[in-house]
């Protein structure tokens, strides 16, 4: 991102017990974040049963497949993703790239 992108898109800070969603292969499934991982990984329980993931399941996921709730919209029929947000407490080299 450039510097004038930055300043002008508001940056959402994810903290723990935060609800997100997780980008995977079973379309968007419900989370919760419940920490970090030394490998940079978000830990994650699962709040809803979507294909494999069962509710109560505890998980990780990478930093850029966790989506905070707030920033996913329905149109037409499919999801669509905006914004920028970064992880508290998770080291910088392990943020998304756009933070």
């Amino acid at each position: 991102m450039t510097d004038t992108q930055h300043r002008s898109i508001p940056t959402t800070v994810i903290r723990i017990g935060d609800l997100i969603f997780l980008d995977s292969f079973a379309g968007l499934v419900p989370a919760k974040v419940t920490g970090y991982t030394a490998r940079g990984e978000i830990a994650v329980l699962v709040t809803a049963t979507r294909g494999a993931y069962r509710r109560g399941e505890h998980t990780t996921f990478t930093p850029s497949g966790c989506v905070p709730r707030a920033h996913v919209r329905v149109r037409c029929g499919q999801f669509r993703v905006f914004g920028a947000w970064t992880f508290d407490g998770l080291r910088d080299e392990f943020q998304p790239r756009w933070a």
